[in-house]
């Protein structure tokens, strides 16, 4: 099915109508969505003399190698896993080479990514997303094989690997880095942990609920809270579901958060001690499981498994929240479209990139900020896309003593970019500001610094620039227009040219002049937004 554009009106009853962006820039969106990269030049040219090809790369940049990747740090905004700080550090482990920064950094996102690798591994190889809690497998790097009870199979960065600890085999629920991200107190019992997993699986906010102590008893003496637990109605409506699942991740449970055996281990000696300690049986929503080992084909089997998938991944496509009423109807398109193709996610990314949800340009002077706000026609790069995005347009990457400055917030500016951490903001930035303002701009000094360097080598952004081309040059013009091209996806009118041109004056020899050019350009919202 080729992609329809849609004209934008307004109806006389003053509904705003939808406008598609045009090929180049929804080509643009598109990349920069499944793979994380800018479309180039000849990509380009194609689709403007064909605009069917748009749907031919899709297709095939979900297939390439960049797109696992790409997945990888969609679940990452969604999951929230990649914090900076855990309860155990790298240097408890005596194996894992001291050489400072590098390997810190290395151990925090080696950690923080495994439950976002298995995820992104089961949409890239087309397996069905009840693998999700299935899988007999997780993902694995050799830094993760050094220090965790695994057997990883050969290969370099991340392969399918296997718990040697007779953990069950539950897909991301057996993962230790959903569980060190989302970790336990002694006395917590795993709850937070349930309330995490009811979240993430079946779109439960569980914690959202609201609750009302007026009339509740003090919880101060003694066993009173376990007994409120248990026995006052204003606590057992939310914990006689949290409980019972709390009960079965009992093998999890440590005896001391802090301790690294204790917590990089499966403990099946444990898988009783929530029946005697929270004095309920395993259950899911009711439904009795036998263990962590039944939860995760209840969990599949959980009429919402199918809903949640469906709205989280349209969530992350359409940059913004689903509302439950407006989105209904199609979202059930979307949902009986995925489970008749076999629960699968690349299927699904290929259905909502084909909704005027996602194709939304410009919605003209006539729409008010709520239909704005619901179409999202602008989304502003992520942290994530901005870093592999550069990378490959400049060969630049933002690192400082071994961190990739856009991937953590200890000594980087993923929050300042509009990142989320999951600690202290939980949505990404949709709107400019002041720190953003100013972050972006020391990115695009240094990115464009990085770009000019490589000028007439015949590689980068700028490799096939002659040195000697000059302002008013065909040469020049012509790579110009490239450079717009390549940032922006559209061609520059004449007024644009000249302007460019006139900044380029400014630079004292073609390298800073340059400099100075790719640098607007990237700090331009046509470079910034998609």
């Amino acid at each position: 099915m080729l992609l329809l554009a849609l004209a934008c009106t307004t109806a006389e009853d003053g509904e705003v109508r939808f406008e598609v962006l045009s090929d180049a820039r929804l080509l643009r969106r598109i990349s920069l969505d499944v793979r994380g990269t800018l479309p180039n030049l000849a990509e380009l040219d194609a689709v403007e003399a064909d605009p069917s090809r748009i749907e031919t790369y899709r297709d095939e940049w979900m297939d390439g190698p960049r797109f696992e990747d790409r997945m990888v740090d969609v679940y990452a905004e969604q999951w929230q896993t990649r914090i900076d700080l855990f309860h155990v550090f790298w240097t408890e482990y005596a194996q894992l080479d001291d050489d400072g920064p590098t390997v810190e950094y290395s151990f925090e996102r080696s950690v923080s990514d495994e439950p976002l690798r298995l995820l992104a591994h089961i949409a890239a190889t087309d397996a069905p997303w009840t693998d999700a809690v299935n899988a007999d497998y997780t993902m694995a790097n050799p830094l993760l094989e050094e220090i965790w009870p695994l057997e990883r199979e050969p290969g370099e960065g991340w392969t399918e690997a296997r718990y040697t600890d007779d953990r069950p085999a539950v897909g991301v629920l057996a993962t230790n880095g959903l569980w060190w991200r989302y970790h336990s107190t002694v006395t917590n019992f795993n709850r937070a942990r349930v309330s995490v997993v009811m979240r993430l699986l079946v779109c439960h906010d569980i914690q959202a609920q609201s609750v009302s102590f007026g009339e509740a008893p003090s919880l101060t003496e003694g066993d009173s809270l376990e007994n409120a637990l248990r026995e006052e109605p204003y606590c057992v409506g939310c914990h006689s579901v949290i409980d019972p699942v709390a009960s079965s991740l009992f093998g999890f449970w440590p005896a001391n958060e802090h301790s690294a055996p204790e917590i990089d281990r499966y403990h099946p000696e444990r898988e009783k001690l929530g029946e005697e300690m929270l004095g309920v049986t395993p259950a899911w929503y009711g439904t009795p499981v036998d263990g962590l080992w039944e939860l995760g084909p209840v969990i599949a089997a959980d009429p919402r498994y199918d809903r949640c998938a469906v709205e989280s991944m349209a969530s992350g496509m359409w940059r913004r929240p689903i509302d439950p009423i407006e989105d209904a109807a199609l979202l059930d398109r979307l949902e009986e479209d995925f489970v008749e193709n076999g629960r699968r996610v690349k299927p699904l990314i290929v259905a909502l990139s084909d909704t005027r949800e996602y194709r939304a340009g410009d919605l003209g002077s006539a729409a008010d900020e709520a239909t704005v706000e619901a179409a999202v026609p602008v989304r502003l790069l992520t942290p994530d896309q901005l870093q592999s995005a550069l990378w490959e347009a400049t060969g630049f990457s933002w690192r400082w003593e071994g961190y990739e400055q856009l991937r953590n917030d200890q000594y980087g500016y993923r929050l300042m970019l509009g990142g989320v951490d999951g600690v202290y903001l939980t949505r990404p930035q949709t709107r400019p500001g002041m720190t953003w303002a100013a972050s972006a701009q020391r990115l695009a000094e240094a990115a464009a610094y990085t770009a000019a360097q490589s000028l007439g080598t015949g590689d980068g952004l700028l490799g096939e620039v002659s040195t000697g081309a000059s302002a008013g040059d065909d040469d020049f013009d012509e790579a110009l227009e490239d450079t717009v091209r390549r940032l922006h996806a559209r061609r520059p009118d004449a007024t644009e040219r000249q302007d460019l041109a006139a900044l380029w004056s400014l630079g004292e020899d073609p390298a800073e002049g340059w400099t100075i050019v790719v640098t607007a350009l990237l700090r331009d919202p046509e470079f910034l937004t998609y």
